[in-house]
């Protein structure tokens, strides 16, 4: 199992009602009402025995909805990232950065450091 899937895997349970994408946000622009999460890799130190893989997750909230309700996520993620790595050795996020969508929906990026065999 990868880093990116094991990461999904602790992901999902964490968030429900979000649609979890990988890579890219594709949106729906026939239902403004939907979450996302979009897990991205962003890269890391060289391939060796232990690998660090790194990440950014965003959570991209519907329109309309307040900022707290997707930093209200953020935090539960944060909070179980820092109580458990689920199958990875070790995962480490960062303070999530507030930045919204063009269209105003609330979004908050966290960049996450794992570690791996």
């Amino acid at each position: 199992m990868s880093a990116a899937d094991a990461i999904r895997d602790f992901l999902a349970p964490l968030l429900p009602g979000y649609v979890l994408q990988y890579g890219r946000w594709m949106d729906d622009p026939s239902d403004r009402s939907k979450r996302f999460a979009v897990l991205r890799p962003a890269g890391g130190g060289r391939a060796e025995l232990v690998r660090r893989p790194e990440f950014t997750l965003s959570l991209i909230g519907p329109e309309g909805e307040p900022t707290n309700a997707v930093a209200a996520a953020a935090d539960a993620v944060i909070e179980a990232m820092r109580a458990s790595a689920g199958t990875l050795v070790f995962l480490q996020p960062a303070e999530p950065v507030f930045m919204p969508t063009s269209d105003g929906r609330p979004v908050l990026e966290i960049a996450i450091s794992a570690i791996t065999t």
